[in-house]
This record gives structure tokens, C-alpha cells and sequence, in this order.
């Protein structure tokens, strides 16, 4: 309260020895001097401010309110009643009661104090209360102005606080700390901003929320993509922009800049123009400083993160290179030799295990080859949907097999070990197309909504019978099922012979990722 730290104390009993004097100056020019009264007086207020001043229990504080009201009546009885020039200085006593009750108590209070004079200057003047307050009529007027006095200082405390708390709201969230890794980023400063505007709508629309983010709704996706298309015409606007739900509704849009000057998202506001005053566009100013850092941060912390895993891609191709593609190298040179020396009354025994043997090592030579590129080319920078068209491409090129994709949804980010899982699964499957369908076509459906993916690999070539079917571990189909249940995903195949095989897997999605 703002009579409990000194400053408020300070000026409160100033503000007392202020009015006290004038109403001495007033009483002295209009009657007779009284030095007994005027000295009590004094001697009076110096004890109260003493007391005042001076750290004391609570219960003495209350007993120097009662005392100070009392002295007050007194002063009013002695030097005129209502008309005395010590009306205000006894109305300012009911300020020290506000530091023992609340507001609602303290208005009771002082209404009853109002009540209490007039009725008992009535009484002892032996006339009504209504004749004695039309005969002080600017009683009234002292009122009037007292409880103004009143309902501004509470006003003005009021807000004064709500605004402290503010800034005491967002103080602390800058000092948690900028978290690239936190999962809820965006929802806390959405909430933040929620609070400080005054419970409005706030929605937060970053173009790219990095792989650690995973708040975007459907709403969010909505007006990013939105914005995107419809670029505001300045970076703080008021306009009106349709709701998925078809409502115009009225919003506050300020465009999001990087210290680089690149624009990285917006904010949506839910208010008309003269909601919003200087204050919260203050406060919004204070917390999109914390968002940007969180941004650049993370910007940083993922384009350090791309580096280090280019750099351990290109040091596991180099190794791979190094080592296995060296040794199957060497390998087929030795065949190479073995087949030249094998003994012509063995040669064409072995000579066709030999060769098979030559072209099953040439065949794991090219698929480390081309998985080396992938660690340093494809993988490097991943868009799931560009990489399976690359990679039909590529494992089709010097085929008669045509290649058929088809992608269905959208969705603004995903988990990086669910799209690993896809590419992997799509690229198993082709690879036993080409290798042992034997089929014209291969038809890849990718579907995402709300709920999961939808992955099917489609051939029409010879299909598997049941038996094979069984032993489909040795097609690497085996493989894929493991990876797709670590995702809690499930795998399904279906083949008939001369028609074709169908490969299907769902992995469920995480929750509220953004979808359109």
C-alpha cells in the first residue's frame, strides 16, 4: 500500500502539516486567537507524526488512527463544526485507516465518518439533520471532492499495480533464459502476451519453428500460410482478416524481423485500433525482443547443428570409402584372377558360381558407392518428399521400370527419425521392385493428416507367393518392419502372383503438429 513505504508516509503527513497550518492561518483572520488550542494542535500532529515515523506494532499504529479521528472531531467541535477550516485537515485521517483494511471496508468506513459528523453536530445543536445539512450545504461540495480525492488514488493504485505486475511477468520470463530446446516456446510467449494485452487472442506465426518446436496448430499453419501469400503492406497494421471459421474479425499484425533483417514470422493480435494503447504495444516490443533472441539463438544452434552433422556424414563416407569400398575393390580383382586361373576341367563347373559371386560384389559396390553420395549430397539438407523423388529417380534411371509419385497433405514439420524411416522404407521397397519384381511400374503413395502417415509401395510385377512371403527377412523387408514398430507404426504386405506387391506402413504422428 502506498501509505506502508516512506515516501507515501513522507508526503501523506506533509501533505497533513499542510492543511493543519492553512486551517490555523484561516481560523486566526476569522475569529479570535485561541494560542491554548493552536498549541495543542501542533503538539499534537508532531507526536502523530513521531509516532508515525518511528517502527511501531500494529496495534499502536491503530490506536494513533482512532486517536488522530478523534482529535479531528474535536477540532471540528471547538472551531465551528462543519464550518470549520479544519474539515480537511480532519478528513485526511481516514487516509491511515486504508493501511489496516481493504478498499471495500475503507469506503464503508469513511462513508460512516461522513454520516457520523453532520448527524452529531445536529444533535448537539438541538435542529434536524436535514436543516442542519442544508444550512452547510457545501458539506456536501467537501464530499464530493473527498471521495473523488478517494476513487482516483484507488484507481491509479490499482493500475499502477496491475502494471508492476506486468512488468514483473515479463522480467521474469526474460531472466529463464532463451531455451532453443524448449518444447513450448512459442506457447509461453503466446501465453505471456495473452496476459499483458489483457486476456486478448494472441496468435504467434514463425515460418520455420526449428525441429524443437512442436506447438504449431492448425490455426497457426492457417494464418502462416495466409500471411505468406497475403504479405502485410507495413510492419505494424491494424486490418480485418477471415478466421478459418469464416468470421472477420478485427487484428493488430506486426511483422517479425531478424538483426538481420530477415522477416521470420508475425504476430497476430485479436483488438481494434483504439484497444490497444502505448503501454501494450510497449510491453509487446519487450517480449518479441526475448522472442527474436530465442530465434537467432536457435538459428544458430541449427545451422551449428547442419555443420556437425555434414561434417560426421562426410567422415563416416570417407571412412566407408576408406575401408569397405577398398576391400570389396580388392575382392574383385581377386576374383577377377580366380577366374582367370580355375583349371579348364573345373572351369565350367565353377566358372558360373564365380561369376555370380563377381556380380553380387559389384552390385554391394555400387549400392556403398551411391550410399556414400547419399551421406554427403542427399541427406545433408533432408525434404522428405524431393529425396523419395530423387530417389525413385535414381533407382529407376537404367530401368524399364516407370516410376509413379504421389504425395497427399502437407505438413509443416516432422520428426527427423519419422522421415528417416520413410525415406528408408520407400527406398527398401523400390530397391526390391528393381531387384526381384521384375515389374513395368512402381506406384509410391505418401499420405499425412492430423493422425499418422500413410506409406504405400506399389509394383505390378510377379509377386510372392505365401512362401516367400515367409522368408521376406531375406529381402530386407524384415529390416523394415523393425524400424517401422520401433515407431509404433505397423507394416503390412500384400502380394499375389502375376499381379503384383503392395507395401503399406502407418506411423502415427506426435500431437498437434502442424497439418493442412
Amino acid at each position: 500500500m502506498a501509505l506502508q513505504n516512506k515516501t507515501g508516509l513522507y508526503l501523506f503527513l506533509g501533505s497533513r502539516w499542510v492543511l493543519l497550518l492553512i486551517g490555523m492561518l484561516v481560523y486566526t483572520q476569522a475569529s479570535g486567537v485561541s494560542p491554548g488550542l493552536l498549541l495543542i494542535a501542533v503538539l499534537f500532529q508532531t507526536i502523530y507524526s513521531l509516532v508515525h515515523l518511528d517502527k511501531m506494532r500494529r496495534k499502536v499504529a491503530f490506536l494513533a488512527v482512532a486517536a488522530d479521528l478523534c482529535f479531528g472531531f474535536g477540532m471540528l467541535w471547538l472551531t465551528g463544526g462543519l464550518s470549520s477550516p479544519f474539515l480537511f485537515y480532519s478528513f485526511t485521517g481516514l487516509g491511515m485507516i486504508k493501511r489496516f483494511v481493504t478498499w471495500k471496508p475503507y469506503y464503508l468506513i469513511s462513508l460512516g465518518y461522513v454520516i457520523v459528523l453532520p448527524t452529531v453536530f445536529a444533535l448537539t445543536s438541538n435542529s434536524s439533520i436535514y436543516s442542519y445539512v442544508l444550512a452547510h450545504f457545501a458539506y456536501g461540495f467537501v464530499i464530493f471532492a473527498f471521495f473523488c480525492v478517494v476513487g482516483l488514488v484507488h484507481y491509479t493504485l490499482q493500475n499502477l499495480h496491475k502494471q508492476y505486475r506486468k512488468f514483473v511477468m515479463i522480467y521474469s520470463s526474460q531472466h529463464k533464459g532463451v531455451n532453443p530446446f524448449k518444447q513450448r516456446t512459442i506457447y509461453q510467449v503466446e501465453e505471456l502476451l495473452k496476459k499483458v494485452l489483457d486476456d486478448r487472442e494472441v496468435i504467434l506465426c514463425l515460418e520455420s519453428t526449428g525441429p524443437y518446436e512442436k506447438i504449431q496448430s492448425w490455426k497457426h499453419t492457417y494464418f502462416t500460410n495466409y500471411m505468406k501469400q497475403n504479405t502485410p503492406s507495413s510492419p505494424r497494421l491494424f486490418t480485418s482478416l477471415p478466421f478459418p471459421t469464416g468470421e472477420v474479425v478485427p487484428l493488430y499484425i506486426q511483422t517479425l524481423v531478424d538483426r538481420n533483417g530477415k522477416v521470420y514470422g508475425w504476430l497476430l493480435v485479436k483488438a481494434e485500433k483504439q484497444e490497444l494503447s502505448i503501454l501494450h504495444k510497449m510491453y509487446m516490443q519487450f517480449i518479441l525482443v526475448k522472442l527474436e533472441a530465442f530465434h537467432f539463438t536457435n538459428e544458430e544452434l541449427q545451422d551449428a547443428e547442419e555443420t556437425a552433422v555434414a561434417i560426421e556424414r562426410n567422415t563416416i563416407a570417407q571412412n566407408i570409402h576408406d575401408g569397405i569400398t577398398q576391400e570389396l575393390f580388392f575382392i574383385s580383382i581377386q576374383l577377377f584372377q580366380l577366374k582367370n586361373a580355375l583349371p579348364s576341367e573345373a572351369r565350367e563347373a565353377l566358372l558360373p558360381y564365380v561369376t555370380d559371386i563377381e556380380k553380387k560384389v559389384k552390385e554391394s559396390h555400387r549400392d556403398i558407392r551411391q550410399f556414400i553420395i547419399e551421406l554427403k549430397d542427399e541427406k545433408r539438407k533432408f525434404n522428405l518428399h524431393h529425396a523419395i523423388e530423387k530417389l525413385l529417380y535414381r533407382v529407376t534411371e537404367h530401368t524399364e521400370v516407370k516410376p509413379k509419385f504421389e504425395n497427399i497433405g502437407w505438413v509443416a514439420h516432422e520428426q527427423l527419425d519419422i522421415e528417416e524411416a520413410i525415406y528408408h522404407l520407400v527406398e527398401e521397397a523400390a530397391n526390391n521392385v528393381i531387384k526381384h519384381a521384375r515389374a513395368k511400374h512402381i506406384h509410391v503413395k505418401i499420405e499425412v493428416t492430423s493422425v499418422q502417415w500413410t506409406i504405400m509401395v506399389k509394383d505390378d510385377g510377379v509377386g510372392m507367393k505365401s512362401s516367400s512371403m515367409a522368408q521376406e527377412g531375406r529381402f530386407g523387408l524384415g529390416g523394415m518392419e523393425k524400424r517401422i514398430k520401433a515407431l509404433n507404426g505397423a507394416l503390412s504386405f500384400h502380394s499375389e502372383t502375376a499381379v503384383g506387391t503392395t507395401v503399406t506402413a502407418y506411423i502415427p504422428r506426435e500431437r498437434s503438429i502442424a497439418y493442412v
